[in-house]
């Protein structure tokens, strides 16, 4: 490949591989690096990044301006294809881009406005309120809507400024062509892949000298779930370490007094199992390489500053491949089955389906014991011979008891004489009958439930057999655990939606009855007239009068109703969903309105009706909605607020609705971590009404996801309802 004379390429020749990048070196001997993401364009290129680059590769390279005495950094992308040669031919400063954040520095952000182009949000352009707060505002990942304010094209340097603040998000992110949109497709950056995937967490000890350094480092660690701790010189880390150990230590090796290479050496001797990792510039790396090498001989590793985000994941990455999994995660690995993100009746049906199928048994059932009223039923039966009904009831005096309440465990390898009589009820239950096992359920529930794997044939359940089927007994009480925390979890937040409800409902209905109590006075007087004096024109007074208190009283009683919907016991029926929205609009009028948000719904105009629970829904849409209000009341009340709710039909199959909002935002990697029991990115919030939301929604067959956010430009949320008619 030829460089051309207008390029600043150089060739480059790999000489390692390194968790960052590859390692490389010019003719002349200088080296630098060459980031992963500065390997290709291409997503699917980049996985196998290693093999296509191998040790001794050469090739052109395009080499990236750095400030003086920062390493030398080079790119193979921009070599293959450079994007500054034609972007700014014809951009204009009134064009917003949908940046994504790269990194967070004290200073500013710097965010990608297209791929390989990016510039630096100075803090100076936010508002002034959130200019302190910088690296809590932005995190690696975050979508944002920024401006060009200035180009310095010799500097390959962009100024950029936020977008206007209030203006409503863009809907546009969900899909085309009536297609369903899916949450987190491809061609995100390894940090966006990162945050989705699984990241062991580890306890990781920063030792920094420089605040705004270790601020950066420990916040992106944080952001990927690491559980981090920070010393800012040797000497107290030394101090850190007498007391607590920590998985892995990042120790920059430029510290005052006592060095870094020092305190790696002192940590590889004295706390072997505790991973060092070195961060240093090139600079001070050639200064001390002898140094660096010896360490790295002993298991030290080395990381080249200026450290970004990718450069962290890609080494815990690269340590999760390279080291593989500790004894406790070996453990974890050994579970019986992992239970997958379903309602607990499906859970429940797969985990006896895997146990029928492990055992090699006929017959597998789930017991319940209602300990107040002394019944057994059977929960969940997987298996095809017909059982005998009409026995159930005579359970309560068989083993089912025993092991449901007395918590007995049963291995019976076959009926004998000696066992025909303990067991003829569940014979009479089961007449194909001869072994089987049973083993108690570990739930905190009001009932009590037993399993057990049922056989017509002699069986040796031997000591394996029986731990398998233990393990089996512990996932599904955690099945039925998860089920009771939703379903009180459901019950809590329903009746904290009343309880903020009913001051608004109150408000309406007083609202009504002064006008009411006006009109009836003025009616009476009318009447009074009307005896003395009859005229015509008094006639139509009476008829707008009543007209206006028939109107007030329909209005309190459907007020009344709405509100007594979200109470009712849920029941599956067939629903319009624009009026489950407006009813739901309806009751959150008041709330709106004392906020200070605007709500819109735009109805479409083909109806849609699905068959599902009206209550479920209101509460999912409720959750949702008032979500929105409070998150723009918390971090926008100096804005106007406004929600958009939308919905559409997809494929005839899927009713999904949107709820947009222009309020704070949220981060990337906290797409899904919002929908987990008691997390919240509210100061007063419980952390229950999305939670109970997922849950509510995959109950009933459906999703809801975050569609899609910008930070400080709002967020909209995804509800798909399935059509069962």
């Amino acid at each position: 490949m030829a460089a051309k004379k207008d390029r600043d390429l150089v060739h480059v020749r790999v000489i390692k591989h390194l968790p960052q990048g590859l390692s490389v070196e010019l003719d002349n001997g200088d080296r630098g690096i060459i980031r992963i993401r500065e390997i290709s364009w291409d997503s699917e290129e980049l996985v196998n990044w290693k093999i296509n680059h191998p040790v001794n590769w050469d090739g052109y390279a395009f080499s990236i301006p750095t400030k003086k005495g920062e390493a030398r950094e080079f790119s193979l992308r921009l070599a293959a294809n450079d994007p500054w040669e034609n972007f700014f031919d014809g951009y204009n400063k009134t064009e917003v881009f949908e940046g994504v954040v790269t990194s967070v520095f004290e200073y500013g952000a710097f965010i990608e406005i297209e791929p390989g182009i990016n510039g630096l949000l100075h803090k100076s352009q936010l508002p002034k309120k959130l200019q302190p707060t910088i690296l809590d505002l932005f995190w690696h990942s975050d979508k944002v809507f920024v401006m060009i304010q200035n180009v310095d094209h010799d500097q390959r340097q962009i100024e950029l400024s936020l977008a206007p603040l209030g203006n409503f998000p863009d809907m546009s992110p969900f899909g085309a062509d009536n297609q369903p949109f899916i949450p987190h497709e491809a061609d995100e950056s390894i940090m966006r892949q990162a945050l989705n995937a699984s990241i062991p967490r580890r306890h990781i000890l920063v030792v920094e000298d420089e605040v705004s350094q270790s601020e950066a480092v420990c916040g992106w660690l944080r952001e990927l779930n690491q559980s981090v701790d920070v010393v800012h010189s040797a000497e107290e880390a030394i101090e850190f370490l007498s007391k607590t150990l920590p998985d892995i230590a990042l120790v920059d090796v430029g510290l005052p007094s006592m060095s870094g290479t020092d305190l790696t050496r002192h940590i590889l001797e004295n706390y072997p199992q505790v991973q060092v990792v070195n961060a240093t510039d090139w600079a001070r790396a050639s200064e001390v390489s002898e140094t660096l090498e010896q360490l790295q001989a002993q298991g030290g590793k080395l990381l080249y500053k200026p450290l970004v985000p990718e450069d962290l994941v890609m080494y815990l990455l690269y340590e999760q491949d390279h080291q593989g999994i500790t004894k406790q995660q070996s453990k974890e690995k050994s579970i019986v089955l992992k239970i997958p993100p379903k309602n607990s009746r499906k859970t429940i049906h797969t985990l006896m389906t895997k146990c029928k199928k492990h055992l090699g048994v006929e017959h597998v059932f789930l017991f319940a014991l209602d300990p107040a009223h002394r019944r057994i039923r059977v929960v969940e039966h997987v298996g095809d011979d017909a059982i005998n009904k009409n026995a159930i009831t005579q359970l309560i005096y068989s083993p089912v008891r025993d092991v449901a309440e007395d918590r007995d465990v049963i291995v019976l390898n076959e009926i004998g004489e000696r066992e025909h009589r303990r067991f003829q009820y569940l014979v009479e239950f089961l007449p194909t009958m001869t072994s089987c096992i049973g083993i108690p359920i570990p739930a905190n529930t009001a009932q009590k439930y037993a399993l057990f794997a049922i056989d017509h044939r002699e069986k040796q359940f031997g000591e394996e057999a029986q731990l398998y089927a233990e393990g089996i007994a512990l996932s599904i009480g955690a099945a039925l655990d998860q089920n009771e925390l939703r379903e009180i979890s459901a019950l809590i937040q329903r009746s904290a939606l009343i309880g903020n409800l009913a001051s608004g409902m109150i408000h309406e209905i007083n609202n009504l009855v002064a006008p009411l109590q006006y009109e009836s006075d003025n009616l009476r007087k009318i009447l009074t007239r009307l005896k003395k004096e009859p005229e015509d024109s008094i006639h139509e007074k009476i008829k707008n009068e009543v007209s206006n208190i028939e109107q007030d009283v329909r209005q309190i009683i459907s007020t009344v109703n709405t509100f007594g919907k979200i109470a009712k016991k849920p029941k599956v029926e067939v629903l319009r969903v624009d009026e489950i929205i407006n009813d739901t609009l309806l009751l959150l009028r008041e709330i709106s309105k004392r906020s200070r948000v605007k709500m819109l719904f735009n109805p479409p105009e083909k109806m849609v009706i699905v068959r599902n629970q009206a209550v479920v829904l209101e509460q999912i849409v409720l959750n949702v909605t008032l979500n929105a209000i409070q998150q723009i009341v918390e971090h926008c009340s100096e804005e106007s607020g406004q929600i958009h709710i939308a919905m559409e039909l997809i494929n005839d199959a899927i009713c999904r609705i949107l709820v947009a909002d222009n309020g704070p935002g949220i981060h990337f990697s906290l797409w899904e971590k919002i929908f987990e029991m008691g997390y919240s990115t509210r100061q007063d919030g419980s952390g229950i009404g999305l939670f109970v939301s997922r849950n509510l929604m995959e109950e009933i067959g459906g999703k809801i996801y975050v569609a899609d956010s910008h930070i400080l430009h709002g967020s909209v949320f995804g509800l798909e309802i399935p059509i069962e008619l």
